[in-house]
């Protein structure tokens, strides 16, 4: 049954005021809004009217507030995204599902950095891969963080933001669902044999590592989490 179209509060019309201006570029991300009796004047409404829109664009993710600083549009464009899906998933899916997305996404990537990834992209992945390589067995979180940067370069290689913003917000909800995977010689083996191939400009061999690279990491992430299964069954 269709129901009949509701009638906009006050707040929902500045939401949706608010929402055509960034989409717009009329406000950009990062910039600082007015405050709220000076919005509310400039919009025409009642200062409650936009204390409850912006509370609403918070929760949305398009808005942050900084204490003592004001209220900003969102400097990522990704968060808005990211705050949906993570409501979605943590509702919906399961690390399975959460997986599956990661392996399509990452291996259209690989495939499309091959095509497109420029000498600064490369560089910057080299060096993600050196940082990998110094401390993947000495230091458990400089070596996660050289592995989402790595991830966040390959995004970025392929000069779309739209896979840009997606990527972004998988990868995040990626790392809440999995805490710190341990990382492993193999592991930046695989992660070399990516990025020779994106240096050659090679889609299907960069595809293939890709694959035998996703496949590594979810083998590692069922040992750990079977270990922990264990170890808790023990503990009990």
């Amino acid at each position: 049954m269709i129901d009949g179209v509701k009638t906009l509060t006050v707040a929902d019309a500045v939401v949706e005021k608010l929402l055509a201006y960034i989409s717009t570029g009329k406000l950009v991300w990062g910039e600082q809004l007015p405050a709220q009796r000076e919005l509310a004047k400039m919009l025409n409404v009642g200062v409650s009217s936009v204390r409850e829109a912006l509370q609403i664009l918070q929760a949305m993710g398009f808005i942050e507030v900084k204490r003592g600083q004001g209220t900003f549009i969102t400097g990522n464009s990704a968060e808005p995204l990211l705050k949906s899906l993570t409501h979605s998933i943590y509702q919906d899916a399961n690390i399975q599902d959460l997986m599956e997305v990661r392996e399509v996404l990452d291996t259209g990537l690989a495939v499309l950095s091959a095509k497109k990834a420029g000498k600064s992209s490369i560089e910057t992945l080299e060096n993600c891969v050196e940082e990998m390589e110094k401390y993947y067995n000495t230091d458990a979180v400089l070596s996660a963080k050289s592995d989402m940067d790595f991830h966040i370069a390959l995004a970025k290689s392929v000069d779309n933001q739209l896979l840009e913003k997606f990527s972004y917000a998988v990868r995040s909800l990626y790392e809440k669902f999995l805490g710190e995977v341990a990382h492993t010689k193999t592991g930046v083996e695989l992660y070399s044999k990516v990025l020779d191939a994106i240096k050659s400009k090679n889609p299907l061999g960069a595809r293939d590592a890709m694959i035998d690279l996703l496949k590594h990491t979810r083998k590692i992430y069922l040992e750990e989490h079977y270990k922990r299964g264990n170890h808790e069954e023990g503990t009990g």
